[in-house]
């Protein structure tokens, strides 16, 4: 049952059963009243709106939001749009609105919410430097560095089913091989020019640059005879031979050689923070929900339950349109069908003001 009582000073509040139960907790006062006291800067019948309650809504939007509202007339807009939320309120609720059931079930969700944000913000205690470390010491693989390569080709296409081409393309890969071997070893410059002037890959816009390898990525995307005369490359500006390949010619200049290693722990310990900041309060959140379900005994009847029927698609094969439904929160306090994973960073921030009606 909702009420509409008409309070002093022509405000409105609502009382909503969201329940059919005696229990207090399942009947719940809403005041659509704004605050009593602060500076009005909008003023209508029953109430005003105050700079004190604009500058809250504004807080409570995302900086990039927020920064919409620079100028006078931008702040005009705001005002008016959150005195338009207000009327709007009021008038839905004097039609009776107020007891539809997608506006309690709206409703519910941003309560079970802000329930889910207080319980794991009071209960998911930040990690220690010691779980930290635990952590880190028990994943060394999921902060391992592969060895990589960084080279610079040269590429003449020659598919290996045109003869032709290929005795072409080979005799002038060997004559570009030679004009590079008079380069200095650390002029990559002067690489980089001859592989834009002669190259048939797309990394000739870059002058050959390939940036940084495994060498299974060398292997998968250029062939295992390039990976394997990668590894020959001792030195920055070491010059490979004419690598023949199914495509064509390479000639390959490495710029470095970058050996495994290990991230070490202060570099990705606020990744490890916030991963285990996350479990925890996963963790807190099954354990929350489980005491609120054991404390009220729910059961399910599965006869029933087998009776609830979901409507296919229209006929022509064409989903239909989504219904609204109920979206249990996340720990991170966003509505999510699902618990926040691992790697989420909290709550979501608060939303702007309604869109225009």
């Amino acid at each position: 049952m909702i009420d509409l009582l008409l309070r002093r000073q022509g405000s409105l509040a609502l009382v909503l059963a969201l329940a059919a139960c005696s229990r207090s907790s399942d009947k719940v006062t809403i005041d659509l009243r704004r605050g009593s006291q602060g500076t009005p800067v909008a003023t209508y019948a029953g109430g005003f709106l105050s700079v004190e309650e604009v500058n809250r809504a504004l807080a409570q939007m995302p900086p990039m939001v927020r920064m919409r509202y620079q100028t006078p007339a931008q702040k005009k807009e705001l005002v008016e749009r959150l005195v338009r939320l207000d009327l709007l309120a009021r008038e839905a609720a004097a039609r009776g609105h107020a007891n539809d059931p997608e506006v309690v079930e709206a409703f519910k969700n941003i309560l079970a919410q802000r329930t889910v944000k207080d319980e794991l913000d009071s209960k998911s205690a930040a990690p220690t430097d010691a779980e930290v470390q635990a952590y880190y010491d028990a994943h060394p693989a999921d902060y391992a560095r592969p060895e990589t390569y960084r080279v610079s080709t040269l590429f003449l296409a020659a598919p290996e089913n045109d003869a032709a081409r290929r005795k072409t393309q080979g005799m002038r890969a060997q004559q570009l091989l030679a004009q590079a071997r008079r380069l200095k070893p650390d002029d990559f410059a002067g690489f980089g020019q001859l592989v834009k002037a002669n190259s048939e890959d797309p990394s000739k816009m870059m002058e050959g640059d390939l940036r940084a390898l495994t060498i299974a990525d060398l292997t998968n995307r250029y062939g295992p005879e390039v990976a394997r005369a990668v590894q020959d490359l001792q030195n920055p500006g070491d010059l490979s031979g004419v690598v023949q390949t199914k495509t064509g010619f390479h000639i390959l200049k490495l710029r470095a050689h970058t050996p495994a290693s290990q991230a070490p722990l202060a570099e990705v310990k606020a990744q490890i923070t916030t991963r285990l900041q996350n479990e925890k309060r996963n963790q807190a959140y099954e354990k929350f929900l489980a005491d609120l379900k054991t404390r009220a005994n729910v059961q399910i009847d599965e006869a029933a339950l087998a009776k609830v029927v979901v409507e296919g698609p229209p006929r022509g094969g064409e989903p239909g349109p989504m219904p609204p439904r109920a979206m249990m929160p996340a720990p991170g306090g966003a509505p999510l069908p699902a618990p926040m994973p691992a790697s989420g960073s909290g709550p979501a921030p608060a939303a702007a003001p309604p869109a225009r009606p």
